[in-house]
């Protein structure tokens, strides 16, 4: 005998997850880009679009002093983005740290007892 899955309501479905993705994924460079002609670059820049979408999405849950937080924290985070995209840097350039491998005991021609 086959079992009907039941479905809760609060869970969401692989399909609606795609489309949710599908969608944050083609707005979401539109959502953030800055005209150049909107903004001066004496101008902080202010993006209320991530603020928006959390008090749209938890706004009835959110108390004003988490609310106030939740903005401050997101103009904490534009501008880490802002001095993160100031610092040039080409395609060419490569990271600070090179990667390197551990090895407690390393692969050579000598026994462990040899040492």
């Amino acid at each position: 005998m086959r079992r009907k899955k039941v479905r809760d309501d609060r869970a969401l479905s692989r399909r609606d997850f795609a489309r949710v993705a599908a969608l944050a994924a083609a707005a979401g460079p539109v959502a953030f880009t800055k005209s150049p002609n909107t903004q001066s670059q004496n101008q902080p820049a202010t993006n209320d679009a991530p603020i928006n979408a959390i008090l749209n999405k938890y706004g009835s849950r959110l108390s004003e002093e988490e609310k106030t937080d939740i903005k401050r924290l997101v103009a904490q985070m534009q501008k880490t983005g802002d001095a993160l995209r100031s610092f040039p840097l080409d395609n060419a350039d490569e990271p600070a740290t090179v990667f390197r491998v551990y090895r407690s005991h390393p692969k050579s021609g000598i026994s462990g007892s040899d040492k």
